[in-house]
């Protein structure tokens, strides 16, 4: 795929299908838009990582980082596999899960995500340190109580859908329970936010704080 001048976005998910179930509009949007979008999942097997690769085609995702291990837990070997995902993507933001989600995964993976943004900042360790913005947490079953950005999906939420549907392993197990998640949620967040469809989002600020950063002030907060 081409690259971009308009920025770049990683999505770090726990597993194949979050991707779409969390943020397939937004990622659309964005690719739409001409921004980089990478993908990056800790988990999968041959039959969900195909389905992943077939969805991420119809989303337009540039690079995605695959995995084959069933499960996961916090610990150094997933920080940096993430910090390597960022190190070679240089997001400006990054997409992951919120930490209040009720899958024990998905908790776990918004903490080694903000673990690894925060270490892959640090010019004392790496050469090619890179500086996250900002997390934007999405929500999959548990619904984010007080989002501070609703994404207008409207036009992108077709082809989110066709992308979810990809995870054929997954639709037919849940007896279509994530289509029909994805529309309920899409069109109540759409009330929210004035619009037909959107995804809602809350944001983390990635610690930033000591003389491990190459720049740590601003001269404005404008």
């Amino acid at each position: 795929m081409s690259g971009s001048d308009e920025g770049t976005i990683l999505v770090v998910v726990a597993h194949p299908d979050d991707e779409c179930i969390g943020a397939g509009g937004t990622i659309k949007r964005h690719v739409d838009q001409g921004v980089n979008v990478d993908v990056h999942c800790m988990t999968g097997n041959d039959e969900r990582n195909a389905e992943l690769q077939r969805a991420c085609e119809i989303l337009g995702v540039r690079n995605l980082y695959l995995s084959e291990r069933d499960d996961f837990a916090i610990g150094l070997e997933l920080t940096n596999e993430v910090v390597g995902a960022i190190l070679k993507s240089r997001p400006n933001f990054i997409i992951t899960h919120h930490s209040s989600d009720y899958n024990r995964n998905h908790q776990q993976c918004a903490t080694i995500v903000s673990q690894a943004a925060e270490w892959a900042s640090h010019v004392t360790i790496f050469d090619d340190a890179h500086r996250v913005e900002r997390i934007y947490n999405m929500e999959i079953n548990t619904m984010i109580s007080r989002p501070n950005v609703h994404v207008d999906i409207t036009a992108s939420y077709p082809t989110a859908l066709a992308a979810l549907k990809k995870h054929k392993s997954q639709v037919k197990k849940a007896d279509s329970y994530y289509e029909q998640l994805y529309d309920a949620r899409t069109r109540l967040r759409g009330v929210q936010a004035n619009c037909e469809r959107a995804e809602a989002f809350s944001i983390t600020l990635p610690e930033h704080a000591g003389p491990f950063y190459e720049k740590n002030s601003v001269e404005s907060l404008f």
